[in-house]
C-alpha cells in the first residue's frame, strides 16, 4: 500500500518533533544531574581537619554563587517545561480532532447497513433482500406456470428498477449524517 504525501508529511513532523522533544529530555536529565551533584555538595555540612578550609567570607560567596546558578537552572528548567508542555498541547489538540473524525467515519461505516428494531441494530444486506424477493417470485411464476410473464420484457427492467432502487437506497443510507 503506498502511503500518501500527507501521510509522509505527518510521518516527517512527527519523527522531527519527537526528536525535539527527545533532545528537550536529555537536557532536562542533564540539569537534574547537576543540580542533584550541587544539592549533594550543599548538604556536606562536616569538613575534616585535612580538607582545605575555607573562611566564612569566601564560603559565603561560594555558596551564593551556587545559589544563583540554582536560580538560573531553576529558571531554565521551569522555561523548558513549559515549552515541552506548550508543544504538547500543540500537537495533541489535532491528533484528537483527527482522531474523532477517524471514530465518526468508524462508527458510520459499522451502523452503514443496520437498522433499528428498538434498541437492537440489525444487519440487512438490501442487495440480498432484493435478490431473494426476486427469485421467490420468479419461483412462484415458474411454479404456477406463468412463462409468458417471465418471457415478457417488462419482467427483466421491473428487476432491473427494483436493483437500481435498492442501490439508491444504499446510498442515500450511506450518505445521509
Amino acid at each position: 500500500m503506498k502511503k500518501s504525501n500527507e501521510e509522509k508529511n505527518n510521518g516527517q513532523a512527527n519523527s522531527d518533533i519527537h526528536g525535539r522533544i527527545e533532545y528537550i529530555d536529555q537536557g532536562l536529565r542533564s540539569v537534574d544531574n547537576r543540580i542533584r551533584a550541587i544539592e549533594k555538595r550543599l548538604s556536606v555540612k562536616t569538613f575534616e581537619s585535612d580538607h582545605v578550609n575555607i573562611s566564612q567570607d569566601k564560603s559565603g560567596n561560594i555558596d551564593e554563587e551556587l545559589l544563583i546558578k540554582l536560580d538560573a537552572f531553576d529558571e531554565k528548567l521551569q522555561h523548558l517545561e513549559k515549552t515541552i508542555q506548550d508543544k504538547q498541547d500543540n500537537e495533541i489538540i489535532p491528533i484528537r480532532t483527527q482522531l474523532s473524525m477517524i471514530d465518526g467515519r468508524t462508527l458510520k461505516l459499522e451502523n452503514q447497513n443496520k437498522i433499528t428494531i428498538g434498541k437492537i441494530k440489525v444487519p440487512i444486506e438490501f442487495s440480498g433482500l432484493a435478490a431473494t424477493i426476486v427469485m421467490f417470485a420468479t419461483g412462484y411464476l415458474i411454479y404456477s406456470d406463468h412463462w409468458n410473464i417471465i418471457r415478457s420484457q417488462y419482467y427483466p427492467i421491473a428487476i432491473g428498477i427494483l436493483f437500481g432502487a435498492v442501490v439508491t437506497g444504499k446510498f442515500i443510507m450511506t450518505n445521509r449524517k
